[in-house]
Order: structure tokens, then sequence, then C-alpha cells
């Protein structure tokens, strides 16, 4: 559980560090401090930067 390797939600490769990222989710409802790797991780779709710019040019 506490090493849980991000991966993009499109091809699956996994997510290196400083890689940037894309992530859809919607905005929360409620308040509070929250880990972030663990939050976008649970309530986002991570996109790696290249299926983004391959949904875009489609676009």
């Amino acid at each position: 559980m506490f090493r849980i390797r991000p991966t993009c939600s499109v091809c699956n490769k996994t997510i290196e560090k400083n890689e940037p990222i894309y992530v859809h989710m919607r905005y929360p409802a409620y308040r509070g401090i929250v880990e972030i790797k663990a939050f976008l991780q649970q309530e986002g779709k991570i996109i790696c930067e290249d299926c983004f710019q391959q949904k875009m040019k489609k676009e």
C-alpha cells in the first residue's frame, strides 16, 4: 500500500519522479489536508504527457 506506483490510466506506463502529468478529476466537495500523491491516485485518473498530447491532437 505504501509503495503504490503511479501509472498512466491510458497506456499503463509507470510515472517517474518529476514527470509532468495531467489528472482528470472532479473538484472535491470536502475540505481538509491530505497527502497529495495518495489523493490523486485514489480520486483521479492520472494521464502521462504523451497520452494527453495524443488526445489533444485528435480533437
